[in-house]
Protein backbone atom coordinates (compact mmCIF):
# COMPACT_ATOMS: atom_id res chain seq x y z
CA UNK A 1 0.00 0.00 0.00
CA UNK A 2 1.49 2.95 -1.19
CA UNK A 3 2.51 5.50 1.64
CA UNK A 4 0.13 8.45 0.08
CA UNK A 5 -2.95 6.28 0.35
CA UNK A 6 -2.33 5.97 4.06
CA UNK A 7 -2.02 9.76 4.69
CA UNK A 8 -4.91 10.28 2.70
CA UNK A 9 -7.43 7.78 4.52
CA UNK A 10 -5.64 9.47 7.77
CA UNK A 11 -6.63 12.73 6.66
CA UNK A 12 -10.12 11.74 6.14
CA UNK A 13 -10.09 9.99 9.39
CA UNK A 14 -9.08 12.75 11.48
CA UNK A 15 -11.56 15.11 9.81
CA UNK A 16 -14.51 12.87 9.91
CA UNK A 17 -13.86 11.02 13.84
CA UNK A 18 -17.29 10.88 15.20
CA UNK A 19 -18.37 8.42 11.93
CA UNK A 20 -18.62 4.81 11.63
CA UNK A 21 -16.58 4.64 8.24
CA UNK A 22 -13.51 6.67 9.82
CA UNK A 23 -13.63 4.25 12.38
CA UNK A 24 -13.58 1.05 10.72
CA UNK A 25 -11.32 2.81 8.47
CA UNK A 26 -8.70 3.50 11.25
CA UNK A 27 -9.11 0.34 12.08
CA UNK A 28 -8.21 -1.08 9.02
CA UNK A 29 -5.53 1.95 8.74
CA UNK A 30 -3.62 -0.03 12.12
CA UNK A 31 -4.02 -3.21 10.49
CA UNK A 32 -2.16 -2.57 7.62
CA UNK A 33 0.94 -1.20 8.92
CA UNK A 34 1.07 -4.53 11.15
CA UNK A 35 -0.14 -6.78 9.02
CA UNK A 36 -0.25 -9.51 11.94
CA UNK A 37 -4.04 -9.56 12.23
CA UNK A 38 -6.03 -10.00 8.75
CA UNK A 39 -9.17 -7.71 9.04
CA UNK A 40 -12.63 -9.37 9.38
CA UNK A 41 -15.12 -10.33 6.88
CA UNK A 42 -17.70 -8.03 7.62
CA UNK A 43 -14.82 -5.08 7.51
CA UNK A 44 -13.82 -6.05 4.17
CA UNK A 45 -17.17 -5.95 2.87
CA UNK A 46 -17.98 -2.77 4.33
CA UNK A 47 -14.48 -1.30 3.04
CA UNK A 48 -16.13 -2.63 -0.84
CA UNK A 49 -19.12 -0.70 0.09
CA UNK A 50 -17.41 2.49 0.77
CA UNK A 51 -15.60 2.28 -2.57
CA UNK A 52 -18.52 1.79 -4.50
CA UNK A 53 -20.03 5.15 -2.87
CA UNK A 54 -16.93 7.31 -2.63
CA UNK A 55 -17.46 10.54 -4.67
CA UNK A 56 -14.02 11.80 -4.43
CA UNK A 57 -10.93 10.50 -7.00
CA UNK A 58 -7.83 10.59 -4.77
CA UNK A 59 -9.98 8.87 -1.71
CA UNK A 60 -11.50 6.27 -3.76
CA UNK A 61 -8.34 5.18 -5.19
CA UNK A 62 -6.26 5.38 -1.53
CA UNK A 63 -9.03 2.65 -0.62
CA UNK A 64 -8.91 0.59 -3.56
CA UNK A 65 -5.39 0.83 -2.41
CA UNK A 66 -5.94 -0.41 1.01
CA UNK A 67 -8.49 -3.33 -0.41
CA UNK A 68 -6.04 -4.26 -2.89
CA UNK A 69 -3.50 -4.72 -0.11
CA UNK A 70 -5.51 -6.87 2.01
CA UNK A 71 -6.98 -9.25 -1.08
CA UNK A 72 -3.40 -9.76 -2.25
Amino acid sequence: MQEYSRILIEEYCLAHRKTKKAALLWNLLELSYSMECEPDEYEMIQLEKFIAREKNPELKEALEDMDELFCS
